[in-house]
């Protein structure tokens, strides 16, 4: 589908941005978050159901092969560390849960690339994050989408109230990272049964 990317900072009051790859420095990373028209319009109905005085903060969105052959040798980087048996095949297999591996082929793009993933949390108005239980891209059983559920928290009200957001709005929830939400890419698909309709997405005009 022909549909262009947009800046998250257009989105409207209860939107705001923190591009956590930029203040990383990993190569490739936009200075601000940018997604597809159609997933931007749902993410702009979502905030509008949170209670008053919350905010979706986003991390990341559309993100260059670049940036996501960085994120990818960083972790099986990491894993290498952890698991000096193992091979590069293998690490790459224990990696691809958290971080897709690249496809330059553009065959099976990441999520990311095509612009159809958002990587997000709750705020408050002052944009401080709300207690989800782990951090941003914390590779670890509790990011789970539903490790929690056994657990009566506040984190785990907020994974639920973040859950029931934007799954309203037709996005669908990774089991494994309970900040990651997808729309028209091939995970999304794969959850819904559905075609995926976003490809590849260039780096996004006047970015």
């Amino acid at each position: 589908m022909d549909e262009p990317l947009v800046p998250v900072v257009t989105l409207g009051p209860r939107i705001i941005e923190d591009p956590r790859y930029v203040a990383m420095g990993l190569p490739g990373a936009l200075p601000g978050c940018w997604v597809r028209k159609g997933v931007g319009e749902r993410l702009v109905r979502a905030s509008e159901s949170l209670p008053d005085g919350l905010v979706l903060l986003i991390w990341d969105g559309w993100r260059s092969i670049e940036t996501q052959t960085a994120l990818f040798e960083a972790h099986v980087d990491d894993l290498a560390q952890q698991y000096p048996h193992l091979q590069r095949p293998e690490l790459e297999q224990v990696a691809r849960p958290y971080v897709t591996p690249p496809d330059p082929g553009h065959h099976a793009p990441p999520p990311h690339v095509t612009g159809g993933a958002v990587d997000l949390t709750l705020a408050d108005a002052d944009g401080t994050e709300l207690d989800l239980g782990t951090g941003f891209d914390a590779f670890v059983p509790e990011a789970g989408a539903a490790a929690l559920e056994g657990i009566s928290i506040p984190a785990r009200a907020n994974r639920r109230l973040l859950f029931h957001a934007l799954t309203a709005q037709g996005l669908t929830a990774y089991v494994e990272e309970w900040w990651h939400f997808d729309h028209g890419n091939q995970f999304w698909a794969a959850v819904t049964g559905g075609t995926p309709r976003y490809g590849v997405a260039e780096v996004p005009s006047g970015a």
